[in-house]
């Protein structure tokens, strides 16, 4: 994949609604593209079996898997990984990650995933670390590749005796030091890790298991599989590269509405097809002719705010594919706005409860958190309704001190008023600030019983994508005393699944216990495993 970065920021590859909670970490193998980027980021579960969908085989690898394929950046465990884990977990590519409850994932589907071209030598491995750029705590990249004379067999699912025993390639990494190992390219503008490691000499087609470590603080690890052709020997065949030009040439920004001609056609491959896409905060703005097409006209309204684009290509042959994307600032014309548009504040209107909180959590270029208001506000039965909470989020967000966020509408003026609307409030962020994501986050906190009072439950969703949600949960004792506990709280629709944690739902409450290894809290401790996706 190639990314022709033309916008500098954070949100130049934030895309879709994807973001992470405030805990942890998240991010997967972008180049070459892993199964979890192929069928999570750039196929999402309600396009796949669609003509939406870049990537027909995404349908095989979602099916009966509920919302779990918007989990694709959340492959995780917290454990030192395939060099120091015994047993091995069943899985491969998930490593029976906490996020499936220790079952496997989509990737782990033995259908017949895309190929991506390689060879042997030098390859530089990119990891998107955008739902939560943790450049500070990040010890290592690891990567094994599968033995010299393995045959991919679609109905079997991989096995760790396919891969040969030792990494083909460690590479470690502090921040404090970050140029330390010439290895490693920390990319903190577009929050990505480049890391270049020596790939053995393979032919035909093989997997390349990678894995992302934070380090003791954390030891939050993230798992990715590769699917790779070798170009040369037996396995050489069509290598597809892809390639964009516009016309006009795009530069860092593009002002008012117009149009520009996306050309694929200098792109490299026999029998291509092409996919473009594209995304932003407001897409109602753009439109493709046709998005299937060598050549497409990407049309442009004039935004009322800045707002991050990012237009990406996906060419195919056969089982080989390759990416690019151009990314830009789009401005509006005629008026010099101070806004940048950071997409809507909720893409459904919803009631919630008194004692419910609410904030905005925006993450600046550095991958900083910052809360707005820094403390959560309070829902009372007054302002708990679905139009009535939207406008006090709003006007508590513009009178937090300092603040560079706002919820509203961009009206005359260049002014943000805030609306008793959920689905209409957009967040804004200044644009002399260095602020590219922003979502809502809302906690539902609910008294559980079970070992004694004061054990209080919350979540805060970490991807909506309009039908449905993923959220991690937070498990908290108020109390005096250590509890065996149990919670409970109300959630928004009917829940998928939820991992580390057994549970039941009657109408909008879900009930739930802790696993074996975290059934006890002591007072003031926190369990913050747990999370769940639910259709809405």
């Amino acid at each position: 994949m190639k990314v022709l970065r033309i916008l500098r920021g954070v949100a130049a590859l934030a895309l879709a609604g994807s973001f992470a909670s405030a805990a942890l970490g998240h991010g997967l193998i972008q180049d070459p593209p892993s199964r979890n980027w192929v069928c999570g980021f750039a196929t999402k579960p309600d396009e796949s079996g669609t003509p939406r969908a870049k990537t027909p085989e995404c349908a095989a690898a979602f099916e009966g898997t509920g919302s779990g394929g918007y989990q694709f950046m959340s492959v995780l465990t917290h454990a030192r990984g395939r060099a120091a884990v015994t047993p091995l977990p069943q899985n491969v590519c998930g490593f029976n990650s906490e996020t499936f409850a220790g079952g496997a994932t989509p990737w782990d589907r033995a259908i017949n995933w895309p190929t991506s071209p390689i060879q042997a030598g030098p390859k530089v491995f990119t990891w998107n670390i955008s739902w939560g750029p943790h450049f500070d705590d990040t010890e290592e990249f690891r990567y094994w590749i599968t033995k010299p004379g393995f045959q991919f067999q679609v109905g079997r699912p991989l096995a760790w005796t396919d891969f040969e025993d030792q990494a083909f390639c460690v590479q470690k990494y502090t921040d404090a030091t970050p140029n330390a190992n010439p290895n490693i390219l920390p990319k903190k503008a577009s929050q990505q890790f480049d890391v270049t490691c020596n790939v053995p000499a393979r032919t035909g087609r093989h997997v390349i298991y990678g894995e992302w470590g934070r380090n003791q603080f954390t030891f939050e690890r993230f798992h990715s599989c590769v699917d790779v052709a070798f170009t040369g020997g037996t396995g050489g065949g069509n290598v597809v590269k892809s390639n964009i030009t516009t016309q006009p040439a795009l530069g860092t920004d593009f002002t008012g509405a117009g149009t520009v001609l996306l050309d694929a056609r200098s792109s490299t491959g026999s029998n291509l097809t092409y996919r473009w896409s594209v995304s932003a905060p407001n897409n109602a703005l753009y439109t493709l002719d046709t998005p299937n097409a060598a050549t497409t006209n990407l049309h442009m309204a004039n935004p009322g705010a800045s707002q991050a684009v990012q237009v990406a290509l996906q060419v195919s042959s056969g089982t080989s594919t390759d990416n690019s994307s151009v990314a830009f600032t789009h401005k509006p014309a005629a008026i010099s706005s101070a806004w940048r548009d950071l997409g809507v504040l909720s893409a459904t209107a919803r009631t919630l409860n008194a004692g419910d909180s609410v904030q905005v959590r925006a993450v600046n270029a550095a991958g900083q958190d910052i809360f707005v208001p820094a403390t959560p506000l309070v829902l009372t039965a007054a302002n708990a309704g679905s139009t009535a909470w939207p406008l006090a989020l709003a006007q508590a967000v513009a009178a937090a001190p300092g603040s560079a966020v706002r919820v509203g509408v961009l009206g005359s003026g260049d002014q943000v008023q805030a609306a008793a609307n959920a689905t209409t409030n957009r967040i804004y962020a200044t644009t002399a600030s260095n602020i590219g994501n922003a979502f809502l986050l809302v906690n539902t906190a609910t008294n559980g019983g079970g070992g004694g009072t004061g054990i209080a439950a919350s979540y805060v969703v970490s991807n909506d994508w309009g039908t449905g949600y993923c959220a991690n949960v937070t498990v908290k004792n108020n109390g005096a005393s250590t509890v065996t506990w149990s919670a409970a709280m109300k959630v928004q629709g009917k829940l998928d699944q939820m991992w580390n944690a057994t549970w039941s739902q009657a109408a909008d409450t879900v009930s739930f216990t802790g696993p074996a290894w975290q059934a006890t809290l002591a007072p003031g401790a926190s369990f913050t495993s747990a999370g769940f996706c639910a259709k809405k």
